[in-house]
């Protein structure tokens, strides 16, 4: 229980003071026995049990009465969970905002998000207490830390509006750390408000052992987690993929695929025959609008390679595909650019004629007939020979390289290509993008490696269109090379090693593999799907810097490439210039054309259980408050008018007590009072 008036508590004591009074008030006469009148001692010890018993209730409801009352002074709130506060004002208070898209899920009765919401709730109740010297702000969009000037401004601040970014709560929390090391904090109370998205909290994380162990060294650090995971009613996103531009004779159009999903309770218990409906689809281009028609069932729907006819003479646009209001705005609109189809080349460096020609062959044959593909296949000697400008994917099969040829690579990455480094037979301890291959290794007895586990849901491995998943399960691998990296395992081993692993990167991409496609390493070339897939996905996303228009997930760093950005679209409520790549729209420089948009994960991302996110705060202070979106109740109330109820009651209770029994007296014929002293 927390106190808004703590200093009040000083005076409960006073609660002995009906004692004392009623101690000194049993020594003001003195007792002197009587023998006319020892009959009537009898008949009172029948009676002094029941009276000493109403003697105590009249006594404990006036201490009660008198504890009720500085109670109602020292204006106590509710909630459990505040007792681990304690009374005691915080040093400082971090506030970790979660503006990922999926926190403006809405209450549609109540009109609030779930970010507005938490904090609307956190800053009333700041408000009520003590935040301590310090109020710091950490928003998962920007990540930087800023001191706030009171809780109320909370609610005006551009660093907590919504976004379209994704959260990286582990990062947020080693932002922390490094604030309250820097600052010698003491006493802390760190609030976390977040929906607890699989994407944002990425459980399985190595980070969370290392910010564990990190915050277990600091005495006074309290955390508080506001989980806003209630799922909404009925929710749809809208998503464009592959967005191309095509002639045909005098013909021009666009042809898109677009994906509508269902993030939704409320269909998922209905019979078959009442799942679909039809639902309107808005198209605009270049500001002409048109609407289509798609049914829908429990799991959305979806228009695979929708022609739209243009203009000849519009070689680049923008366009935007929305859909009607739901629980959640922020997925209701995505926005697309558009030019004609650069040429997709890749270079492959390997010194193995064999690795070469697998590679090549995997890279040759487009998807689309329509693009144009062409693969260069060099040695090492001859690495600068290669036209970084015009290239999309690097395909390195050699040892890695150092000097000047590693700061290209890196450069080339910057620019938002692919690269995917694969073993080499060289034995070396060269480093790059924080990983280094090791030692090779063969199976035991099974005489194969096989793939125990790969991530499905996105990146190179992810699910083909249909919702199947690519055949890993059947690859055989016959030795692979090890290796150390800080990177992201999208594919292991049966023994736990990585087969495919992405380093993260601020721009473009970087993967290792750690086998080779020809048959003495794997059955990649044989199986032949996944390895095409792989290299014909890391082909179109590396080629995608090639084109003057781009698609890219909205991030603090998204527009950074160039300084003459300027918003096309949506032409409303403009962000700031700092807070420009954070939202979703159509930004345009010169002949080069980009849309911004939320991550691919923020649609599909579900809640982590609560169980899993409470195991991450394992030997640290830590309470979870779930709340709904449409709660418009505070987290914590006064309690003053309980304590007052409480006060009248007990006093009640004692008038009632007081009352004189109804009981037969006798009346002495005499006087029996004597001066100095009273008879029984």
């Amino acid at each position: 229980m927390g106190f808004l008036q703590p200093l009040a508590l000083i005076a409960l004591p006073l609660i002995g003071l009906p004692i004392l009074i009623h101690l000194i008030n049993q020594h003001r006469h003195r007792t002197i026995p009587w023998a006319a009148m020892m009959f009537l001692m009898s008949a009172k010890r029948m009676s002094k049990g029941m009276a000493r018993l109403r003697h105590f209730l009249i006594l404990l409801m006036r201490v009660l009465a008198v504890a009720a009352l500085i109670f109602v002074v020292s204006r106590p709130l509710s909630g459990g969970w505040l007792g681990s506060i304690g009374m005691s004002k915080p040093d400082a208070t971090l506030i970790l905002l979660d503006r990922s898209a999926s926190m403006e899920i809405q209450d549609l009765q109540a009109g609030q998000s779930k970010r507005f919401a938490a904090l609307q709730k956190l800053a009333q109740l700041l408000e009520q207490g003590d935040y301590g010297t310090h109020l710091v702000l950490i928003d998962s969009a920007s990540g930087q830390l800023q001191e706030v000037d009171s809780p109320k401004a909370l609610l005006g601040l551009p660093t907590t509006e919504s976004s379209a970014t994704s959260a990286d709560i582990p990062g947020m929390l080693e932002s922390a750390l490094a604030y309250l090391k820097a600052n010698k904090s003491g006493r802390v109370d760190v609030w976390i408000c977040s929906d607890l998205s699989e994407n944002d909290w990425d459980v399985e994380s190595g980070r969370w052992q290392a910010i564990r162990e990190e915050f277990a060294q600091l005495e006074g650090v309290h955390h508080f987690l506001l989980a806003y995971a209630d799922l909404p009613s009925d929710n749809l996103s809208v998503r464009v993929e592959n967005v191309q531009r095509w002639e045909r004779g005098n013909d021009a159009e666009l042809v898109l695929d677009v994906v509508v999903r269902s993030k939704s309770t409320g269909w998922v218990t209905q019979p078959v025959h009442t799942t679909r409906k039809r639902f309107p689809i808005e198209f605009e281009v270049n500001n002409v609008r048109s609407v289509v028609e798609v049914e829908l069932d429990r799991q959305g729907a979806s228009l695979q390679g929708h022609r739209i006819p243009i203009d000849t003479k519009l070689r680049s646009g923008w366009g935007s595909v929305g859909l009607p209001g739901d629980a959640n705005p922020l997925d209701n609109r995505f926005f697309f650019v558009f030019s004609e189809p650069p040429v997709r080349r890749a270079v492959v460096v390997s010194d193995d004629v064999k690795n070469g020609e697998a590679f090549r062959r995997a890279l040759t044959i487009p998807i689309d007939p329509r693009f144009q593909h062409q693969v260069d296949i060099i040695s090492v000697d001859r690495v600068a020979e290669i036209d970084w400008k015009s290239t999309g994917l690097l395909i390195w099969q050699a040892a890695l390289p150092r000097g000047s040829v590693a700061d290209q690579i890196a450069q080339f990455v910057d620019t938002g290509r692919v690269v995917i480094f694969f073993p080499s037979s060289q034995n070396a301890d060269e480093q790059l993008f924080a990983s280094r291959w090791e030692d090779w290794q063969t199976p035991g007895s099974q005489q194969v490696f096989g793939i125990s586990w790969w991530r499905g849901d996105t990146d190179l491995l992810a699910h083909v269109e249909s919702g199947d998943a690519l055949p890993l399960n059947e690859l055989r691998t016959y030795r692979y090379r090890s290796f150390e990296s800080t990177g992201t395992p999208l594919a292991r081993f049966d023994d736990d090693a990585s087969l495919l692993t992405r380093v993260a990167t601020d721009h473009g991409a970087v993967y290792f593999c750690s086998t080779l496609p020809t048959a003495q390493f794997s059955s990649f070339e044989r199986e032949g799907v996944i390895f095409y897939v792989i290299l014909q996905r890391a082909l179109d996303q590396g080629c995608r810097a090639l084109a003057v228009a781009s698609q890219r997930d909205a991030n603090l760093d998204v527009l950074a490439d160039r300084n003459e950005w300027e918003l096309v679209a949506p032409e409303d409520n403009s962000p700031l210039l700092s807070q420009s790549g954070l939202h979703a729209g159509v930004y345009r420089d010169g002949a080069y054309w980009t849309a911004v948009n939320r991550s691919h994960i923020e649609d599909s991302a579900a809640a982590v259980p609560v169980e899993a996110v409470d195991a991450l705060f394992d030997g640290m202070s830590y309470r979870r408050i779930d709340v709904d979106v449409g709660d418009t109740s505070a987290l914590a109330s006064e309690l003053w008018r309980i304590f007052l109820i409480a006060m009248i009651v007990a006093l009640l209770v004692e008038a009632v007590l007081s009352l004189p029994s109804r009981r037969v007296r006798t009346t002495p014929l005499i006087d029996l009072t004597v001066s100095g002293g009273s008879a029984e």
